[in-house]
């Protein structure tokens, strides 16, 4: 398969007047370690997309349950009306944890901690699609994006691990909600 090639332009941040970067690392631009990024961003990316599929199944389910007689409903609702681009990714997270609250499928704290990782989600898969890979002179990478302000995340194993964990957590609970019902 064809493998897209664009130029890629990397900034570069100095540290001047005693300031010191954000982030550790050693302190050279290695292509590996950004092609790395660049490769977790994508699957940060299309895991969100997985996510938020798992969300719409869930939503479909605690509605219209696994009877035979509600399948051609649950399909309908699932493709043309949560499955469109129509609502967001916010607004099928919203449907998919006040459902959970009215249903009692979670318990409180179980679905406050979803809403949580949800949120991350949602703002990391933002940051990756719209913001801008940093390189701290003498150390590691930052990702710069806005979401309510300027903010920055260093992008090191640590947070690639909660990423990771987060991700897991919000999947676990989507499929454990698809498997109950």
């Amino acid at each position: 398969m064809k493998e897209l090639r664009f130029p890629k332009e990397l900034t570069v941040r100095f540290h001047l007047d005693g300031s010191s970067p954000q982030s550790s690392s050693s302190g050279e631009a290695g292509g590996d370690e950004l092609a790395t990024i660049e490769k977790n961003g994508s699957e940060l990316i299309m895991a969100a997309v997985t996510l938020e599929d798992r969300m719409i199944e869930a939503v479909s389910k605690l509605l219209f349950g696994n009877a035979a007689e509600t399948r051609r409903a649950r399909e309908f609702f699932t493709e043309e009306i949560m499955g469109t681009s129509d609502f967001s990714y916010a607004f099928k997270r919203r449907v998919f944890t006040r459902l959970l609250e009215s249903t009692e499928t979670l318990d409180s704290s179980g679905i406050k901690e979803l809403k949580a990782d949800l949120n991350k989600v949602m703002e990391w898969r933002n940051a990756f699609a719209h913001g801008k890979v940093l390189h701290e002179h003498n150390a590691g990478y930052v990702l710069q994006y806005y979401s309510g302000g300027h903010k920055e995340l260093v992008l090191d194993d640590a947070f690639f691990e909660r990423v990771e964990s987060t991700l897991r957590n919000c999947l676990y609970a989507c499929n454990g909600v698809i498997q109950a019902k």
